[in-house]
């Protein structure tokens, strides 16, 4: 008993017999095609020095024949009456020059007609092409060649193209279309095919299990690009892991991940198409904020362009995700005051800023996403994308102290909210104080030039940076185990009991990446920072959140003007809604009428000018009616009882 063969595809019964075959021998050159695999950079390397360079190291000659009817018909003729009399044919005019006449311009060089071609061989027998045909690889090998019908003719496009820069296929092409091509440039022209090469993997169902049609798990193609678009299908690809991993599609996550950058590209755009028109002329002094996105954006092009030139499309994708995630969720909402204010046009620097970060996008997405980015490109300056030079990184904007300070902003804004969130304060609800820690090197002259922005950000009217975080947090050493065990075996326990007493100063010492030393039984040890994992506990009654070294405290304290304020915002926040209800446009002028109680009434007078403003009320009636209304809405705001209507304005 004995296993059986069958065909993957059709399921019917196989076997095998011992075959006369015509075979190229590539053995003779094995040397030269290994050598040469040594200069080629595959993607990833592992397969050019693995699975490729295992098949070249063990390498074997190439049965180049098949017994099939369709296919390149093999040049080999044999004398019918001595079997080692052999011609291999190199060319239609050497085919001509043997029957003595020309073939005639409509001449099928394939079976049956090459099989018609016979002549008197020197034996006295006659040469008969034998029935076999080539081995489809071996066409697709001699593509580079074949593509300009080299060497009879095409030599200069040939030259111009060879080798190629780059070529990608799917991993089951080691043995197939990587080696055709070159086998062939070896042998034939001890030549290089191509320089680089990326290796594509099996895209694989939901659960991971390889795509069959047998299995019924394959997913047309065509449904999902006419679904979610063929950009979004790129590029969620591309941007799930690189095309060297086997991947696992996922439909739903396409309007996840994809989905959520092209809707953020959009809205960005729209945002710049809504308070600017046209091309941006000119620009004033830029702001801090102006220049650390233009830094921001130098950094994306080089970490793109190094990844494109890398063939790393993954790596490429996630910077320049990360830059539209700073552009959008970061510089556009900390500048909308700059595109809109009442009676007011935008600033043209921010306007420049914002439409010269957009272009630089369109162009760093085109390899990936060429039709949103072609639209996008064309929207904003008129252009293909496909025809415009591909960005340049401008290092005047490098700033790291700028970087350095704008981070640690950042994170403080985020541990400001959820401290927030922690202690049910409302963002709208302004607070007096907060204080921040921030880690070594970041309290620089940029970080102080930009708490005025924090302050905005997280809705405070005064911070205070602390040089220590003592009076915020305790400091608590926790013992690693799996970094002091390998360094202290069997006394791990006893060192993770001297971790615990490490002083506040000791924390911070590690925090700031220097070693420590501790005593155990009269013997010096040192400890790493990897050792210990420093965690904090909240030392006062204020609102406090940390990460690392970086702490923000926000006094929770409410005093009568505060409450004040942050109802004088909540009104704001009402109008704003009642607009777009009533289907303003966001010019449209109006009048507006404020009822409540003495606390809401006081909040609208004291308030006023930041009511009218925000809202564009250019008339403000608080504890009277309007002569006419076209919008009402009653509204409770925490204990009180809100009254608001609106009417469009009218002079």
């Amino acid at each position: 008993n004995h296993s059986y063969p069958h065909c993957w595809r059709c399921k019917s019964k196989l076997i095998y017999y011992a075959k006369d075959s015509w075979f190229v021998r590539t053995s003779a050159v094995k040397d030269r095609l290994m050598a040469l695999n040594q200069t080629i950079n595959w993607h990833p390397p592992e397969v050019g020095t693995g699975r490729f360079g295992g098949w070249l190291a063990n390498n074997v000659d190439w049965a180049l024949s098949r017994d099939r009817y369709w296919g390149t018909p093999l040049p080999v003729w044999v004398s019918d009456r001595d079997p080692s009399v052999v011609e291999v044919i190199g060319s239609l005019a050497e085919l001509e020059a043997k029957i003595g006449r020309p073939l005639g311009t409509d001449f099928d060089p394939h079976k049956p007609f090459i099989d018609e071609l016979v002549w008197p061989g020197p034996d006295g027998g006659v040469m008969r092409r034998v029935p076999e045909v080539i081995d489809t690889w071996f066409d697709s090998g001699s593509m580079p060649y074949a593509q300009w019908h080299y060497p009879f003719e095409g030599e200069a496009e040939f030259r111009a193209h060879f080798p190629a820069d780059f070529i990608c296929e799917g991993v089951d092409q080691t043995r197939g279309w990587f080696y055709s091509l070159l086998a062939i440039a070896t042998t034939v022209f001890d030549a290089l095919p191509y320089r680089n090469v990326v290796v594509n993997e099996l895209v694989l169902d939901a659960q991971g299990q390889k795509m069959s049609k047998s299995k019924g798990n394959v997913v047309d193609p065509w449904e999902v690009v006419r679904e979610f678009g063929a950009d979004q299908v790129r590029f969620y690809l591309l941007d799930s892991s690189q095309v060297w991993v086997p991947k696992p599609f996922v439909r739903s996550a396409i309007p996840e991940t994809a989905g959520g950058f092209f809707n953020t590209l959009r809205n960005t755009y729209s945002f710049l198409a809504l308070y600017a028109s046209g091309r941006p002329e000119g620009g004033g002094e830029e702001t801090l904020l102006d220049r650390w996105i233009r830094g921001r954006l130098a950094g994306a092009i080089r970490a793109v362009t190094a990844a494109w030139e890398g063939y790393d499309a993954t790596t490429g994708i996630r910077a320049l995700k990360g830059f539209l995630d700073d552009l959008s969720n970061w510089y556009v909402r900390q500048s909308r005051a700059r595109f809109w204010a009442p009676d007011r046009d935008p600033d043209p620097t921010a306007v420049r800023t914002l439409f010269d970060c957009l272009v630089a996008v369109a162009r760093l997405l085109a390899p990936v996403a060429p039709f949103a980015s072609d639209w996008l490109h064309r929207a904003l300056v008129g252009g293909s994308v496909h025809l415009a030079d591909f960005p340049r990184a401008d290092d005047r904007y490098d700033d790291p102290a700028l970087d350095r300070a704008m981070d640690g902003v950042r994170r403080l804004s985020s541990l400001g909210r959820s401290a927030r969130e922690a202690g049910n304060r409302r963002v709208r609800q302004p607070l007096g104080t907060m204080r921040v820690a921030v880690a070594k090197g970041v309290d620089n002259p940029r970080f102080r030039e930009l708490l005025g922005l924090l302050a905005q950000e997280v809705n405070v009217k005064r911070i205070e940076v602390v040089g220590s975080d003592a009076d915020l947090v305790r400091l608590k050493a926790k013992a690693n185990f799996r970094s002091l065990g390998k360094r202290f075996g069997k006394r791990t326990p006893v060192i993770a009991e001297r971790i615990t007493a490490l002083s506040a100063d000791q924390l911070r010492q590690l925090e700031g990446g220097e070693p420590v030393t501790i005593l155990d039984q009269a013997e010096s040890l040192e400890i790493l920072p990897d050792d210990v994992v420093v965690e904090r506990e909240v030392a006062t009654d204020w609102l406090v959140q940390s990460d690392g070294p970086f702490v923000v405290a926000l006094d929770p304290a409410l005093t009568p003007e505060l409450v004040r304020d942050g109802l004088a915002r909540e009104i704001v926040s009402r109008v704003q809604r009642l607009r777009k209800d009533a289907g303003y446009q966001y010019t449209t002028r109006i009048s507006l009428a404020i009822g409540g109680d003495a606390a809401v009434l006081d909040a609208a007078h004291q308030a006023a000018s930041l009511i009218q403003g925000e809202t564009l009320a250019r008339e403000l009636r608080v504890g009277q009616e309007l002569g006419r209304t076209e919008a009402r809405d009653e509204a409770r705001i925490d204990e009180h009882q809100v009254t608001l209507a609106v009417a469009r304005w009218t002079e």
